[in-house]
C-alpha cells in the first residue's frame, strides 16, 4: 500500500528511525528507504502425490468478496484446502480472527505478525484456516464467499485506497483460496506449503529460502502478497511496481519480463493491494531461493510489501 506523501512547516508525517540510522517518510503504503529481509522457510504441510490451484480477492474498504477457484482437472479428488486471509491494524501482536467461508464460519490460526505496510497502523498480521470440507468433491471449481467482518471498525465504501484515505483502525487486504487435488497425473509430486512468515514486511528487496529435499526439474511455484500496487490509484510508478521477481537466479516477474508478482494485480483496477501469481520454475537442489527487487532499490517511493503464503509442487 502507498499514500501520497505530505510534508507541510508544522508537521512530519510518518517520520521513523530505521536501524541503518537513516530517516524515513511512510504513509499510504510508500517509504522512501529500502529495507531488506532475509529469512530461511520450513514447509508447515507437506502433500505427496497430489497438485494445487490458487486464487484471491482484494478486500480493501470492503469486508467481502468471491474467489473464482479455477483449474482442478474433472475426475480429481479434493485433498486439502486452505483459505489464507491478511489485515493490518493497531496491534503489534495479531488477536483472534474468524471469517466465513461460504456460508461456513471458521477460525484462523495466525500464522504471521510483521509490520504495518506503511499504513499509518502498527501490524498486519496472516491467518489460515482448513476448510477443506467446503470444498465440492464432485465440482471444487466453484465461485467461494469470503466475509470478514470486524463489528463496523472496517470501511465499506468501496473508494479508492489512495483517494480519499479513510481514517481506520484496521485495513484488510484480502484472502486467498489454495487447494490441493490428486489424480492419475499427480502420481510422484509433492505440494509444499509455506506460511511462517513472521516480520517479513520489506521494501526494495527481499530473500526467502525456501527449504525442501534435493529436487531438480520443472515444477510450479504459487505466491499470496499484501499490499503490491502500480501506483496510487490507476497510473503507474515504475518505483511502487513491476519489482522484478528471481526464482534459484532466473528472473520470473517484474521488468523486461513479465508483469511484476506486486502490482496489485487481484484487485485491478481497484482496490489492488493483493497478489496471487503461479509461475512455471525450474527446482535445482536441496532448496529454493526467491528474491524481490525493486526496479531501483535506492530509489524514492518504494513499495511497502508483506508476503502471506509459498507453495512449492514438484
Amino acid at each position: 500500500m502507498k499514500k501520497k506523501l505530505i510534508l507541510s512547516a508544522f508537521a512530519f508525517v510518518g517520520l521513523i528511525l530505521v536501524s541503518q540510522s537513516k530517516v524515513i517518510f511512510a504513509a499510504n503504503g510508500v517509504t522512501d528507504t529500502k529495507t531488506t529481509v532475509e529469512k530461511t522457510v520450513d514447509p508447515f504441510h507437506v502433500i505427496s502425490n497430489a497438485s494445487h490451484v490458487a486464487n484471491g480477492i482484494a478486500l480493501r474498504n470492503k469486508t467481502s468478496g468471491w474467489i473464482s477457484l479455477r483449474g482442478i482437472p474433472e475426475g480429481s479428488t479434493v485433498v486439502k484446502a486452505f483459505l489464507y486471509w491478511n489485515f493490518s491494524d493497531t496491534n503489534a501482536t495479531g488477536l483472534g480472527s474468524v471469517v466465513v467461508f461460504d456460508g461456513n464460519r471458521v477460525n484462523g490460526i495466525k500464522r504471521a505478525d510483521s509490520a504495518d505496510p506503511c499504513w499509518g497502523l502498527t501490524g498486519n498480521h496472516t491467518y489460515r484456516a482448513n476448510v477443506t470440507p467446503f470444498i465440492p468433491t464432485n465440482n471444487p471449481n466453484q465461485d467461494y464467499e469470503v466475509v470478514i467482518n470486524f463489528n463496523g471498525t472496517i470501511s465499506t465504501t468501496g473508494q479508492n485506497p489512495w483517494d480519499p484515505t479513510e481514517s481506520q483502525t484496521k485495513r484488510l487486504e484480502g484472502a486467498t483460496l489454495i487447494v490441493v487435488y490428486s489424480n492419475a497425473s499427480t502420481s510422484g509430486k509433492q505440494v509444499r506449503i509455506y506460511d511462517a512468515l513472521n516480520g517479513s514486511e520489506f521494501s526494495g528487496s527481499a530473500t526467502f529460502t525456501l527449504t525442501h529435499p534435493a529436487l531438480s526439474g520443472a515444477g510450479l511455484f504459487t505466491m499470496c502478497g499484501a499490499d503490491g500496487q502500480r501506483d496510487f490509484g490507476y497510473g503507474i510508478q515504475a518505483n511502487t511496481s513491476n519489482e522484478k521477481t528471481t526464482f534459484n537466479g532466473t528472473q520470473i516477474a517484474g521488468t523486461s519480463v513479465a508483469s511484476g508478482d506486486w502490482d496489485g494485480s487481484t484487485g485491478l483496477p481497484l482496490p489492488q493491494l493483493w497478489d496471487v501469481h503461479t509461475h512455471a520454475v525450474t527446482f535445482s537442489g536441496t532448496s529454493s531461493i526467491v528474491v524481490y527487487t525493486a526496479k531501483d532499490p535506492n530509489a524514492a517511493n518504494l513499495d511497502c510489501l508483506v508476503p502471506v503464503v509459498f507453495v512449492l509442487e514438484k
